[in-house]
């Protein structure tokens, strides 16, 4: 299983985004992969897709999403993403937490993402 970070969503839809070849090469990687992701990174993701292409295309992502991931739920998520929040005193956003902490907990490792600040986080490999 591996997660998927909204900097990873974003470059895939995004064409101008600086990682959006790189990110449509990883596609066939993601395919074979067990996927899991949080209702922050959907959001996150979500919210920058539709400034670029419209609601309409963000919720075409949004069903995309919801049909080939697993969407990880919990109902200490929060509380249990600001410890990490606090540990990086910030450094991190409270979104990339949701992912450090849904990692930690399904005993993931790998984390599909463009963005650098996860190579901060022990245990965590980032796939790019």
């Amino acid at each position: 299983m591996i997660f998927v970070d909204a900097s990873y969503l974003i470059a895939l839809i995004v064409e101008k985004d600086q990682w959006h070849n790189d990110a449509v090469k990883l596609l066939e990687k993601l395919k074979s992969e067990d996927k899991i992701i949080t209702e922050a990174m959907i959001i996150e993701s979500l919210n920058l897709i539709g400034s670029c292409h419209g609601g309409k295309v963000g919720y075409m992502v949004f069903k995309y999403i919801k049909d080939n991931f697993t969407i990880f739920k919990s109902d200490t998520l929060l509380e249990e993403s600001l410890r990490y929040y606090l540990q990086f005193d910030g450094n991190l956003s409270l979104a990339d937490c949701t992912a450090i902490h849904t990692m930690k907990e399904n005993n993931i490792h790998e984390i599909l993402s463009f963005d650098d600040d996860f190579d901060k986080v022990d245990g965590m490999v980032r796939v790019c």
